[in-house]
C-alpha cells in the first residue's frame, strides 16, 4: 500500500513516517556533514521533491531559517526524488546551506 503523502505543517515527531512533496511550504532541514557528498547533487533550488524516511526533531538553537516548530533530519535511508507534478506552486522554495 502506498504512503500517504502529508503536508510540511503537519509534521512532527509523534510518528515515524512521514512523506512530504516540498516546494510552497518552509521547513528545515538538515544533512550531517557525512551524507553531505550523498544529497548534494540531488536538491537543487527550484525542483519540487518528494521526500521520506526521515528523522523529526524540534528546531531550536540559534540558526532558525524557518518558523515551523520542527526540522527534518536526513538519514542513510531517506529517499529524495524530483517531483515533477505541475499543481505545486513554483516559488517559495528556497535551499540554504551552512555547515556545522
Amino acid at each position: 500500500m502506498a504512503m500517504a503523502i502529508n503536508y510540511v505543517s503537519d509534521i512532527n515527531p509523534s510518528k515515524g513516517s512521514w512523506k512530504i512533496i516540498v516546494r510552497g511550504d518552509k521547513i528545515q532541514a538538515s544533512i550531517k556533514r557525512s551524507m553531505i557528498m550523498t544529497y548534494r547533487n540531488l536538491l537543487n533550488e527550484g525542483e519540487s521533491y518528494t521526500s521520506m524516511t526521515f528523522g523529526v526533531g524540534l528546531n531550536s538553537g540559534d540558526y532558525k531559517p524557518t518558523s515551523h516548530a520542527y526540522k527534518i533530519n536526513f538519514l542513510n535511508i531517506t529517499k529524495v526524488e524530483v517531483n515533477r507534478d505541475a499543481s505545486i506552486p513554483l516559488y517559495g522554495f528556497s535551499l540554504q546551506v551552512m555547515v556545522i
